[in-house]
Formats: C-alpha cells, structure tokens, sequence
C-alpha cells in the first residue's frame, strides 16, 4: 500500500500556521522601540544610583532606587525579549525567501520561434 505524502505541509511544517509573516522587512518601528525601552532603563537605573542614600536617615530614597532598578531591570528584559522576536521573525523571512529562485527576464516570443516550435497556424 502507497501513503502519499503532502511535501508542501512537511516543508511548512516548521512555520507556525497562525502567524503571518510581513510583506517587507521594515523593522524600523520595533527597533526604536527596543532602543527606547533600553534608554529608559539606563535613565532609571542611573536615577535608582542618583537617589541611594548615603546614610540610613533617608532610608525611604533607598527603597525609591530599589523600585526604580526593579522597574530599571524589567524594561530591559522586555527588550531583551523584543529583539530576540525581532531576529527571529527576521530569521523566518529570509527562510521563507531563500526557497525560491529569484524571478527571471524573458523575451517576448517572436513570429520565427513560435513558427519552428509548431505554435502558430502561420
């Protein structure tokens, strides 16, 4: 008994079929984002090292830099987590890509050659 297989299924398997790939690779959105996202978090990391306390008096502005780095260390691992989706959806694009050859020019059939191949009544 023969199985037929579906090869474009087991080729595209590897995709996720939910998820749509852009038509262009223009990331430039996201990567502000992930630039931004970083900058916040050095601003609130080096305001959390601004504010600590020198003496156990002001102990309220010890606790105000351990929020700001807590806050500091999530944006930053948002953004971590943004750009590693980034080169993986860049990653699948070139994938998707790399599997067909790239369009080719043709010229336009002349009178003669459809003539010799029999494709003309002429």
């Amino acid at each position: 008994m023969m199985i037929f297989k579906n090869y474009q299924t087991d080729r595209m398997a590897n995709h996720a079929p939910n998820k749509q790939l852009p038509a262009n690779q223009n990331s430039i959105g996201t990567i502000l984002m992930i630039n931004g996202r970083l900058l916040y978090a050095t601003i609130l990391s080096a305001l959390g090292w601004y504010l600590w306390p020198e003496t156990m008096r002001d102990f309220m502005w010890g606790f105000y830099s351990i929020l700001l780095w807590l806050a500091s260390f999530v944006l930053f691992v948002e953004a971590v987590k943004s750009a590693v989706k980034l080169y993986a959806r860049d990653r699948a694009v070139a994938n998707y890509l790399a599997q067909g050859n790239k369009p080719k020019t043709a010229e336009m059939a002349s009178t003669d050659a459809l003539r010799n191949a029999g494709m003309t009544d002429e």
